[in-house]
């Protein structure tokens, strides 16, 4: 009678286990390369700023953390001043899309002395000019404003006139003038 074979065992499992290990093995090895590398580079950089630092400071050794921390305030008040020109960028751009999007009325009055304005063969008083056709214009246009002033009407009034019309409603004056109308066709 013949013997009985021995069973043989399959050795796959074993093989794919050690298999296993050894990727694991190579991933926690190249994990802690990169990271030893990333260390080391972020070391070479801190010792360049420290470099730098000490040319800047005049210091033989600077100390980047203590540094830092005297900048801090300055860092802070550059930081405020980029938000706040970053909004300021943003609501001139949104303003110009307003503006682009609404009618631009060209609005031409004289400055008389007095706090007078004439629109139009009509007089005001500058609240009634202000209420009646700058903000009644204001509702549906943009406004260009274009004014003109006799020489004899003080400037400081002229400046103060305009100041209440415009009010910073994001229009513009396109010129002022201390001529008249008549000034001007005297000279064509």
């Amino acid at each position: 009678m013949p013997e009985p074979l021995a069973e043989k065992r399959s050795q796959g499992p074993l093989i794919a286990t050690i298999d296993l290990l050894f990727l694991l093995v190579s991933f926690f090895v190249l994990l802690l390369y990169f990271s030893q590398q990333r260390q080391s580079e972020a070391q070479i950089q801190l010792e360049a700023a420290q470099q730098t630092l000490a040319r800047i400071t005049g210091e033989e050794q600077a100390d980047v953390s203590a540094t830092l921390a005297e900048m801090a305030p300055l860092l802070e008040t550059f930081m405020v001043r980029q938000r706040e020109d970053a909004e300021r960028t943003r609501r001139a751009a949104a303003q110009e899309v307003r503006r682009r999007a609404r009618e631009t009325f060209k609005l031409t009055y004289e400055v008389l002395p007095g706090g007078q304005v004439r629109h139009e063969q009509r007089t005001y008083a500058l609240p009634a000019f202000k209420a009646e056709v700058v903000d009644a214009l204001r509702r549906t246009y943009w406004i260009s404003f274009r004014a003109a002033a006799r020489p004899e009407t003080p400037f400081g009034e002229v400046v103060a006139q305009r100041k209440l019309v415009l009010e910073n409603a994001g229009e513009f004056d396109t010129y002022w003038d201390n001529v008249t109308q008549r000034q001007d066709d005297a000279k064509r």
